[in-house]
């Protein structure tokens, strides 16, 4: 790290995993077998660390992103797109041959707003305690840790990282994702609790919740507090969002809008919190905000890795007549 990053302050370090998503606009149904249709594919960079760490950056956060790639051609692509959409990338190289590439992942949208995906992690198997440099998270306002299960060698860290950041004054986020590949096993659930006394966000949506605390709705998100997590915020999808702590609940209403983009939105959600906490938006804002900027993803045909503004953003926000 030169001496003038080692002096920059930040509002937002991301630590987590980054993907090349290769995704699809919206078709019908899975093709049958042996069989070839023609589909029209977006090609950006991803990750829930890579997509909340870009879409920072687009609304105006100044942003930090400590990930690990390979050194091959698509992982030099991606952190020049990161470069490209204002994030400072601290991108360690892997030295393992075998995770020589980046996290890949292919989204299927379909038309009724669902999706399936394929992921290869990749170089993000080799992210740990010693790519992560702390002095970052004495320099910024939030330090978000996304793509837990993606990066299963930061998981003994990740108490510490929570907690140095937590000690120097940083609102501290987690999103965990869904366990693709190691199940929801008590163990796997364990490396999750274990964080929640040093969470002040925990963005989750309602799978999530039933798997972490084995309680659906409500009674899952007291477990989740209960657990010492400061603030539950809810992913509801069609549903809209919520903001759940011991002392309030505020639950605010999705945007009408065109299913297009869906891979990715839940990590601009949580830029468009973040945004909105630090820029010091009231309770319900922040979740309007957040709402707006996920439903802006949602209906755009991305042409490279292009993330909203706040000019998208508040276009949509502002009018009243498209919200469900």
């Amino acid at each position: 790290m030169s001496a003038k990053q080692n002096q920059e302050r930040y509002d937002v370090v991301v630590i987590g995993d980054v993907f090349c998503d290769i995704a699809t606009m919206p078709i019908a149904d899975f093709p049958e077998r042996d069989t070839q249709r023609g589909c029209e594919f977006m090609l950006t960079i991803g990750g829930q660390a890579g997509n909340c760490a870009a879409a920072c950056a687009s609304l105006g956060l100044r942003t930090a992103l400590i990930c690990k790639t390979g050194d091959d051609v698509l992982s030099r692509w991606i952190r020049t797109e990161f470069e490209q959409v204002g994030v400072t990338c601290f991108a360690g190289t892997t030295g393992k041959e075998e995770l020589q590439r980046p996290g890949i992942t292919v989204s299927i949208a379909f038309e009724d707003g669902s999706r399936s995906m394929l992921s290869d992690r990749g170089a993000n198997l080799d992210l740990r305690e010693e790519d992560v440099n702390f002095e970052l998270l004495k320099k910024t306002r939030f330090m978000m840790r996304a793509g837990h299960w993606n990066t299963e060698g930061l998981f003994q860290a990740n108490k510490k990282m929570l907690k140095f950041a937590h000690a120097a004054g940083s609102f501290t986020g987690l999103d965990i994702g869904w366990s693709a590949y190691l199940g929801w096993t008590v163990q796997a659930r364990q490396t999750v609790l274990d964080l929640l006394p040093s969470t002040d966000f925990l963005f989750v949506n309602e799978a999530e919740i039933q798997e972490l605390s084995g309680k659906e709705g409500r009674e899952g998100e007291q477990v989740l507090l209960d657990r010492g997590c400061r603030n539950v915020i809810v992913h509801g999808g069609a549903e809209g969002s919520a903001w759940v702590t011991r002392e309030f609940e505020i639950r605010s209403p999705a945007f009408d809008v065109k299913l297009i983009s869906p891979t990715g939105v839940g990590d601009v959600f949580n830029a468009g919190f973040i945004y909105a906490l630090l820029s010091g938006r009231g309770h319900e804002e922040c979740l309007r905000f957040a709402n707006a900027c996920a439903a802006t993803h949602l209906s755009t045909r991305r042409r490279g890795s292009v993330f909203p503004t706040v000019a998208n953003v508040e276009a949509l926000y502002t009018d009243e007549n498209k919200v469900t």
